[in-house]
């Protein structure tokens, strides 16, 4: 499966070819903070099917909640969120969901197979019906 994404000036351009190991939704402090809002949604894929097509993005690095250095990548001009590299797992990386091409951000109506940690959970969310329900990082 290819997937395509950029942010939103259109700058920075991606591609990845590989099915996703697992969607997830991550609530942990950091992606809270860095999408600014209560959860961030992602395809979870091999480092070695992703490529930037164009534009270089910046990175910011710091320690997430699972104790291990996540590395976030976005645009320096726009803001837009577009992935991110963790340290715990380092074959896979995060794509995030709303960088993806053509409103794709919806995963075209595939089912959500993890939460993350569900205990960072804002209280107005509820559980995603038949998604794994994890205290700490997915390991994919």
């Amino acid at each position: 499966m290819i997937f395509t994404g950029s942010c939103m000036c259109g700058k920075i351009k991606y591609q990845a070819d590989a099915e996703p190991a697992a969607k997830a939704v991550c609530h942990c402090i950091n992606c809270q903070k860095f999408s600014g809002s209560a959860f961030t949604t992602n395809l979870i894929i091999p480092r070695s099917s992703f490529k930037i097509l164009s534009g270089s993005p910046k990175s910011s690095q710091y320690m997430a909640d699972s104790g291990y250095a996540y590395h976030t990548f976005f645009c320096g001009d726009c803001g837009s969120s577009l992935y991110g590299q963790p340290d715990s797992l380092p074959e896979m990386m995060s794509i995030k969901a709303g960088s993806l091409d053509g409103g794709a951000a919806s995963l075209e109506g595939e089912k959500i197979d993890a939460e993350a940690f569900v205990q960072r959970r804002v209280a107005y969310l509820k559980p995603i019906e038949g998604a794994s329900q994890v205290h700490g990082m997915i390991q994919a």
